[in-house]
């Protein structure tokens, strides 16, 4: 009975031990070791910043690692003093994010912003930590310092005695101190010391502690762990030993989530399970790439994020989660697997692995201790070939069965652990067959494959005999299929996979039952390889080229390729996850699974790419635990997944480091656009910076703090002002780089997904502004603005001025052509009215020639005739000049030129005109270059042209006055006048000059004397007043020879220059006899205008004076004549001087032309109209220039009583004069009987008014004074007597004193009507010192006396 018992108790304690073993299990526990560095002690200290980079410490080195390097920061953290040894102990993050750094010259406190350390409090720091209430409890020297608010602000306390003490410690809100064996703990209340518990020996030092369910778990260095409760009560010790059960240093505990403790200690790393006090070791493991780095753990930190950091010696880190996969990668190593290329698995009943490697022959993997140990050839109790390609076990799992390359099929007995070889040899040859696949179905008949070669089988009873086979067609016709694998189904029907298709065919005939394709499909979409028949009954068939195939229960045949949701070509392996029904799949892409539940595809990400080279055929497996196992071409990797655990942290994104122009830039860089480090610019707009032009090309680097398969996280960013568009990046993608950036504002977004693709919720971001160059500014944009705008503008311009153009062109063509039809129409008209004209004109002056012989010289008669024969001879060669230029016009002009000597013909047509010159005793002068010049030229143009000029010089300088030619070469400068490049060859360029006394001319005047009719404007030339035609036919006429002529004022005279370019040799025509005829002509009809006949009567002296302004003398004179009959007759030349005239005589009225030299009519009538003196005289204007009705308005708008156009009757102007005279005489009788008294009532209308209104305001102002004389009005009105006198008289026909008189009488009047005064007070107030004097005027004004006037007006407003 007792046996019994023993036997119970140590069954069940075996029982509970293996049930606690269970409960740590250390192939669980992965570990991420980061990069190496060359850094070579321990790793003492660890700490995670507020950014999530990672820091760290040696005894002589501190530091960080962002995710994607590497940095020693020595130089940082000794730059307060350089030049001494630095020793670096503990790193802490409290919980503002603030990183320190305990060291041998003081604490250090971690810069952000600049990337720097501070020293915030000297002296050497032995131990330091993070108490729950935040601040910072160091031991430095023989005090105890706590962290203030401040930055520099320190608590300092006195340690309880002179003993050293080594460590504080944060636990449970109590700080507590160790000193050797004892360990003290401090209230952070009240500031004391007491001791919590003594450990005993001295030796036993407490490093670190935890708590866990109300104990205290104190860690010594070779003591091993001390519970105790919370008042110091130890409860147990718990030995921590190495190898051989030796007693080994500890440094640091923690526990984690699940709450298993790590002990660190120079063994490895020591899992604690408190709940079942079971204790594993975790050592390193060369086959494992998920192992501790090293056996020696210096210290161990908990990430706050998840999971937990260790540090070892030689310099590594390494980092393990919770949330990490279990997924192990086999690859060769001394001891472990011994070829790269693995073909297959099989699982023994101990759950050990055997794998077939393609080159290594066979591989045993023992799972209780990891150890492998190898099969090959060379053994002598071995395998046939060490090129495995298939294992299976028979039904049984007595044997093994090895198939290989060119060495058939061997066996493996479990039993004897002894191999044999089945004797598999290729028919005739007698060669081991190579055997791809093969099955043994229920009659012991083996059929094997080799797609390369053939179908064979060798049945049971027929043991070295092997057939060569091939499958039949439902038409009885042998199949050449290449066969991948080989199966059985459930009707042990031969399931073949073959680059064909599927067939199902009967193994006793090898007719085919079913064949399965891909209709109208590509050759690998049939191209099968593998195959897994699935627990639902579903086939899946993994293709060559074209993704899976799926042979459905209800026998639907299917394809799923990169179009309907399976992105992998190439398929090698299947397996099926018994727990969760999905299917597994080893691809050229990875793996990928078939999520049952979503009926999707998806991979796993989990899986580091080419971590087994590329996956290989039909190696796959799936152990009794769940696990599956696929191989490839370096190694295998084996994963449960069941296991596959989501990273649930949200990584979230900083900022490492920025590159400009392929240079790395730091707040410390020299000329650096940044003012911080750029980890802390994430997210803070104010921490914007600019970048230059020349800075457009940027690198930004970036990484995560989520650090579990950090190579599997991947970024997701956008350029805000280059696109909206979120880019993903490739997995283990640290920077994004952009070129060419144009200016202007930019955020660039970024955010990040961990291992499992779970994205962060946190996106940071960096504001940056780029400047443009200068070409790409804003003002520049605003001058390109400008630019395009004006090139638009004139774009426009263009064409609307060519459209405009056009139009023009028409317009003018259809205006030229109208202008050549009348102008023909004009030379017509002219022409033939020419003819009608002269005919009477010739009976008026033949007639008038033979009257004029029959009267007396004496008569009076005889002038009129004179005047009538000379105006018929002004119009006869009007008349001639009119009709030559409408030739020259209508450019009727044929050139005759002739050879002869210009300067003597010169020469003699100036001497035709020396009789008038000696007339009027004008100087004349001829000068010339030579004495003849023989060259062709028109004789008849070159006459006409110097007539005219000829005649105009002498015609217009006075008596007694200058008239020059001067012929010479022309100089260089009015050659180049000409429209074309002079030809001395062919032309000789000579110049005439015209040389007269005469008064400048201004600019406009200038500009008009070469155009036809200029006198028609309001200024008419003193130089011409016939026609206006004279200078203009020059002008046409030295254009027809192509010559040019101007006129310039020199010291009192007037040149005219024309330059002529003559032909030097001869041209056709003959020489004309009459060549002078027409100067003849001219110098006749100008001595005939030089006779003035006497038209002038004398006449008695008038009471009325006219003053006669008009150029012409003819009409002036006749005028005088008939007008002095009747008025005075002051006559004027022009406007200047009738305006000098009118201010001195003060006419009664004026008559003036309207076009004149100097002053026109409009002119006259605006001055005298403005002067005080003149302003009432009546105007009388006359004109010839046509348009009455623009020149009638005018006229009257400058001032004139009455317009008459020319021609008029000399009786109808008298009619106006008296008119005129009668009305103004009728005016001053209105003004006399009817003045106004009340200036109130007065409208001013002009200045006559204004002077009436003026004069009764003073004589209102003094009406009551008898004294007011008229010295006195004349003293007030500022005015000379005389012209004040003949204002008055002018105006009311008065004098100023009868003016005076007559206001005060008519004021008296007013007052006798309106106001109820007597007779005597009447005359008193209006200035009448006798009552009886005042009754006297009163009734010879008004025929009436003041008193019965009175009477009379009062008498009627009573009856009213």
């Amino acid at each position: 009975m007792d046996i019994r018992k023993i036997a119970y108790l140590l069954f069940f304690c075996c029982a509970f031990l293996l049930k606690s073993a269970a409960a740590i299990d250390i192939s669980r526990y992965r570990f991420h070791v980061m990069p190496e560095t060359s850094y070579y002690s321990g790793i003492q200290s660890i700490t995670k910043d507020s950014l999530g980079r990672m820091w760290y410490t040696g005894p002589d080195a501190v530091f960080m690692y962002d995710g994607n390097s590497f940095y020693q920061l020595n130089e940082l953290a000794s730059k307060s003093d350089p030049k001494v040894k630095w020793a670096y102990g503990s790193l802490v993050t409290d919980k503002k994010g603030g990183l320190f750094l305990g060291t041998n010259h003081g604490l250090l406190k971690f810069n952000y912003g600049q990337f720097n350390f501070e020293l915030v409090l000297p002296g050497k720091i032995r131990s330091i930590c993070l108490h729950n209430d935040g601040n910072l409890y160091m031991l430095s020297g023989d005090s105890l310092y706590i962290s203030g608010r401040g930055k520099k602000d320190f608590k300092k306390i006195k340690l309880p005695s002179n003993s050293y003490f080594d460590s504080v410690i944060s636990l449970k809100g109590n700080i507590y101190l160790s000193q050797e064996n004892l360990l003290y703990r401090f209230d952070t209340r009240t500031a004391h010391f007491s001791v919590f518990t003594n450990l005993g020996q001295t030796s036993f030092v407490v490093n670190d502690a935890v708590a866990y369910q109300g104990d205290y778990y104190f860690l010594t260095q070779r003591g091993g762990i001390f519970v105790t409760d919370t008042k110091g009560v130890i409860k147990k010790n718990i030995p921590i030993t190495g190898p051989g059960f030796q007693t080994t240093m500890s440094k640091k505990i923690f526990i984690d989530q699940t709450g298993i403790m790590w002990i660190a200690t120079q063994s490895g790393l020591l899992l604690y399970d408190p709940q079942t006090q079971i204790s594993k070791l975790l050592k390193m493991n060369p086959n494992d790439a998920f192992s501790l780095p090293n056996n020696s753990i210096w210290t161990i930190y908990g990430d706050p994020d998840q999971g937990a950091w260790i540090g070892t010696y030689g310099g590594k880190i390494a980092y393990c989660s919770p949330y990490d996969a279990y997924v192990r990668y086999f690859t060769t190593s001394p001891g472990g697997l011994n070829h790269p290329i693995v073909s297959g698995f099989q699982e023994d009943d101990m759950g050990n692995i055997w794998i077939a490697t393609e080159g290594g022959g066979l591989n045993y993997w023992n799972r209780k201790d990891d150890s492998f140990r190898h099969f090959t050839k060379a053994e002598a109790n071995s395998i046939n070939s060490n090129m495995v390609k298939r294992l299976k076990f028979d039904p049984d799992r007595k044997n093994l069965f090895i198939s290989s390359f060119n060495g058939g099929i061997s066996a493996y007995e479990m039993a004897t652990k002894r191999f044999s070889n089945l004797n598999i040899l290729f028919p005739g040859s007698k060669q081991p067959l190579t055997v791809y696949d093969f099955v043994r179905d229920a009659g012991g008949t083996w059929w094997m494959t080799d797609p390369d070669k053939n179908f064979f089988h060798r049945k049971k009873n027929e043991a070295t005999e092997t057939e060569i086979v091939k499958l039949i067609a439902a038409n009885g016709q042998a199949l050449d299929v290449e066969i991948e694998a080989i199966s059985l189904d459930q009707q042990q029907h031969l399931r073949l996979v073959t680059h064909q298709g599927l067939y199902i065919a009967d193994p006793q005939t090898l007719k085919v039952l079913r064949h399965y394709v891909i209709k109208d499909g590509p050759y690998a979409v049939n191209h099968l390889g593998c195959y897994y028949e699935a627990s639902n009954g579903d086939l899946w068939l993994g293709t060559s080229g074209r993704g899976i195939n799926l042979l459905k229960k209800d026998g639907r045949y299917l394809n799923f390729n990169s179009t309907n949701g399976f992105p992998p070509k190439i398929v090698f392996g299947i397996l099926e996850d018994d727990i969760s029904g999905n299917i597994w799949f080893s691809t050229n892409d990875g793996l990928y699974f078939f999520d049952q539940k979503t009926q999707k595809f998806e991979k796993a990400r989990f899986y580091k790419a080419n971590s087994c080279g590329s996956f290989y055929l039909r190696s796959a497996y799936r152990t009794k635990k769940g696990e599956l196992l696929f191989g490839g071409t370096n190694g295998f990797v084996l994963f449960d997944p069941q296991y596959l655990n989501k990273n649930i942290q949200k990584p979230k994104v900083f900022f490492t480091s920025l590159l400009i122009n392929n240079q790395l830039v730091s707040n410390t860089t020299e000329d650096s656009p940044l003012t911080k480090d750029i980890s802390t610019l994430s997210n803070h707009d104010e921490g914007k910076f600019t970048l230059s032009n020349k800075q457009s090309n940027i690198e930004i680097r970036f990484s995560s703090n989520s650090y579990l398969s950090a190579d599997q996280n991947q970024f997701s960013y956008r350029m805000v002002g280059l696109s909206d568009k979120w880019l993903k990046m490739n997995p283990n993608q640290h920077a994004v780089q952009f070129f060419n950036l144009p200016g202007g504002d930019y955020i660039f977004e970024i955010k990040a997904s961990n291992n499992d693709g779970l994205w962060g919720n946190e996106i940071s971001r960096l504001y940056f502004h780029v400047n443009p160059p200068f070409f790409l500014s804003w003002w520049a944009y605003a001058i390109y603005t400008l630019i395009v705008l004006g090139l638009l503008f004139f774009i426009m311009r263009y064409y609307t001025n060519k459209k405009v153009f056009k139009e023009r062109l028409a317009l003018e063509a259809l205006k030229e052509q109208n202008m050549r039809d009348l102008n023909q129409a004009r030379t017509d008209f002219f022409t033939n009215i020419s003819h009608d004209l002269k005919t009477p004109l010739t009976l008026v002056l033949e007639p008038l020639k033979q009257l004029k012989e029959t009267v007396q010289k004496n008569d009076h008669a005889a002038g009129y005739m004179q005047l009538i024969e000379k105006n018929v001879a002004r119009i006869q060669r009007s008349i001639s000049q009119l009709l030559r230029f409408r030739e020259i016009e209508s450019q009727k002009i044929t050139l005759n030129p002739q050879v002869g000597d210009f300067i003597g013909f010169v020469h003699d047509v100036f001497g035709l005109f020396e009789l008038y010159a000696n007339k009027k005793e004008i100087e004349t002068s001829f000068n010339a270059h030579a004495d003849q010049l023989f060259v062709a030229f028109d004789y008849d143009i070159i006459e006409k042209i110097l007539t005219n000029l000829f005649s105009n010089a002498l015609k217009y300088t006075s008596n007694k006055g200058y008239v020059g030619v001067r012929i010479y070469q022309s100089t260089a400068e009015e050659q180049s006048r000409l429209a074309m490049e002079p030809d001395h060859l062919e032309r000789e360029y000579i110049s005439v000059e015209v040389l007269n006394t005469s008064i400048g001319f201004s600019e406009e005047q200038i500009a008009t004397l070469f155009t036809s009719f200029n006198r028609l404007s309001s200024y008419r030339p003193t130089f011409e007043e016939s026609s206006g035609l004279g200078l203009a036919i020059v002008k046409e006429l030295v254009d027809a020879i192509e010559g040019k002529i101007w006129m310039v004022n020199k010291t009192n005279k007037v040149s005219f220059t024309m330059m002529l370019p003559l032909k030097k040799e001869a041209g056709s025509g003959d020489m004309q006899s009459n060549v002078y005829d027409y100067t003849i002509s001219e110098i006749d009809e100008i001595l005939l205008e030089a006779v003035e006949p006497d038209l002038s009567p004398k006449h008695a002296r008038k009471s009325t004076s006219i003053l006669l302004i008009d150029d012409d003398p003819n009409l002036r004179n006749y005028l005088e004549r008939r007008l002095s009959e009747k008025y005075n007759v002051y006559l004027a030349s022009d406007g200047q001087e009738g305006i000098i005239k009118a201010e001195k005589i003060y006419p009664q009225l004026m008559i003036t032309d309207l076009m004149m030299p100097n002053t026109n009519g409009f002119e006259v009538c605006n001055h005298l109209r403005q002067n005080f003196k003149t302003s009432h005289i009546p105007i009388i204007m006359i004109s010839g220039m046509g348009d009455v009705n623009q020149n009638k308005t005018k006229a009257l708008e400058h001032g004139a009583t009455v317009f008459i156009d020319k021609p008029f009757e000399v009786e109808y102007l008298i009619q106006q004069i008296d008119t005129i005279l009668k009305n103004q005489q009728e005016m001053r009788e209105m003004y006399s009987k009817r003045l106004v008294v009340d200036p109130a009532n007065v409208t001013i209308t002009s200045m006559d008014e204004e002077l009436l209104i003026k004069a009764m305001k003073f004589i209102e102002q003094h009406m009551a004074n008898p004294n007011y004389s008229v010295d006195d009005f004349v003293s007030d009105m500022n005015t000379g007597r005389t012209i004040l006198y003949q204002k008055i008289n002018d105006i009311v026909g008065m004098s100023i004193k009868e003016f005076i008189l007559n206001i005060r009488l008519k004021r008296s009047a007013y007052l006798l009507e309106h106001a109820d005064l007597t007779v005597a007070e009447v005359a008193y107030q209006t200035g009448f010192n006798n009552a009886k004097y005042f009754s006297v005027c009163f009734k010879k004004q008004f025929e009436t006396s003041p008193s019965e006037y009175k009477k009379r007006y009062s008498s009627e407003n009573n009856a009213v």
